[in-house]
């Protein structure tokens, strides 16, 4: 027998609109039972199987309204574990230029693990990195002797008057 909140509670469920399906007949179930109706008769009722009637019934005895929703599945397992993100946290650290297509070769070459270069990237949204497009530029002072022998070039080039020798 159901106490009048539970009834209330299980209705609102079974009216209620933007309620999973599911949700919706298991509370049906749970309070044409506790109405009177028998496993069989609902089992017939609402086209199913006796045994997950009897399921339906069980998950909220024990759990209440709670279990008449189903758990969130768990997927598939990580294929990057707490190694390889350390792995890429050190990596990252060094003095150089990544790009998740890098990366992805570099636990390739480290664990022989394929991982894709948008899985790479979800996983480094993940660990808390962004990035922005690369620039060029010089990683460091041009040496005079190389820019002495260029600067005739270069002042060809600003004028605009450019001839392929």
């Amino acid at each position: 027998m159901l106490s009048l909140e539970e009834d209330v509670a299980l209705r609102s469920l079974e009216l209620g609109h933007g309620i999973h399906l599911k949700v919706r007949l298991r509370a049906s179930i749970v309070r044409l039972n506790a109405s009177g109706m028998t496993v069989p008769r609902l089992a017939q009722h609402f086209g199913r199987n006796q045994r997950s009637i009897h399921n339906d019934l069980d998950r909220y005895e024990t759990r209440g309204i709670a279990g008449l929703t189903d758990k969130r599945c768990a997927g598939p397992a990580r294929r990057v574990t707490e190694e390889m993100d350390a792995y890429l946290h050190e990596r990252l650290a060094e003095p150089r230029l990544w790009n998740s297509a890098l990366l992805a070769e570099a636990l390739v070459e480290r664990f022989g693990i394929r991982v894709s270069r948008d899985a790479m990237r979800v996983r480094l949204l993940a660990l808390g990195y962004s990035w922005k497009r690369g620039r060029y530029a010089p990683g460091q002072e041009p040496d005079p002797a190389v820019l002495h022998e260029h600067q005739a070039s270069l002042a060809t080039l600003k004028k605009g008057h450019w001839t392929a020798n």
